[in-house]
């Protein structure tokens, strides 16, 4: 279900989807031209559902899905986006020493094949899950919407754990994010955004075994939070992951891989 409004008095355009990739999905969009910012909104609310249509495991239509339904009996060739999509995830896998793995079993149980562009598993068990990438890659999409539309001051939240800001906010210096601990609700950061995109990645309490550490096949059950901010939205999120899974001490040897401005890991 999608909703969305125009605040004259503020220059304010706020757009929602209730449930899409998993999530809630708002923007906020500034800017004295409602007719503009309702079709940037179309625009983005068809590029949100584009993209879960393709990437979302969960829907038995999505292209991931036939993957995951038949890559382990024969080789399957995949679009031009999602190839490369595929092609990234597995560079990201070697720079964060595994601990990002959209197969959860290692990416020498995929063979991906140049040639037409094709996808198998070695193993008929093995699935692929880009629930930790896909948020971030629909804000860099996104982002590159609101540039060719002339959108200087945005904010950008998937369910609050990815988060994309564009510009500043329309009263100040930056945009302002809090977060908050899942299990007692009190704030432990206050961060500030311009141009740059925050993902964050924890065990809450409805939720305590979501993450699991390729290494050992195991649920990470630490009580602790993790968030990245960064230019790159797709870089924050798979970090995010990575982080929440490996031990502390490697937290800044993987961060060194990358371009990142912060990096935060919280004990709850």
């Amino acid at each position: 279900m999608a909703y969305s409004n125009y605040y004259a008095a503020s220059g304010l355009f706020h757009g929602s989807m209730s449930s899409v990739m998993g999530t809630q999905f708002d923007i906020l969009m500034v800017g004295s031209d409602p007719r503009l910012l309702g079709t940037v909104w179309e625009k983005v609310e068809s590029e949100v559902q584009r993209l879960d249509k393709m990437l979302n495991r969960f829907d038995p239509e999505s292209e991931v899905s036939f993957v995951n339904r038949e890559a382990g009996h024969y080789p399957v060739t995949v679009g031009e986006e999602l190839w490369n999509i595929l092609l990234n995830c597995k560079r990201y896998n070697e720079l964060t020493e595994g601990y990002f793995d959209i197969t959860l079993q290692g990416f020498d149980q995929v063979l991906l094949t140049e040639e037409d562009k094709s996808i198998f598993f070695f193993s008929e068990s093995l699935h692929i899950d880009l629930g930790g990438y896909g948020k971030g890659y629909a804000l860099a999409k996104i982002r590159e919407l609101l540039e060719e539309n002339g959108i200087g001051k945005a904010l950008v939240n998937f369910g609050n754990s990815s988060v994309l800001a564009v510009g500043t906010h329309p009263c100040g210096e930056y945009w302002p994010v809090g977060l908050d601990n899942p299990f007692t609700k009190e704030r432990i950061a206050d961060l500030k955004l311009c141009d740059s995109s925050l993902s964050t990645s924890g065990n809450m309490p409805s939720h305590p075994r979501h993450i699991v550490n390729p290494h050992t096949g195991t649920f990470v059950e630490d009580k602790k939070m993790v968030s990245v901010v960064s230019k790159d939205p797709v870089v924050a999120e798979i970090l995010t992951t990575a982080f929440m899974i490996c031990d502390d001490e490697r937290v800044p040897v993987i961060a060194s891989q990358f371009d990142i401005y912060e990096k935060h890991v919280y004990k709850l």
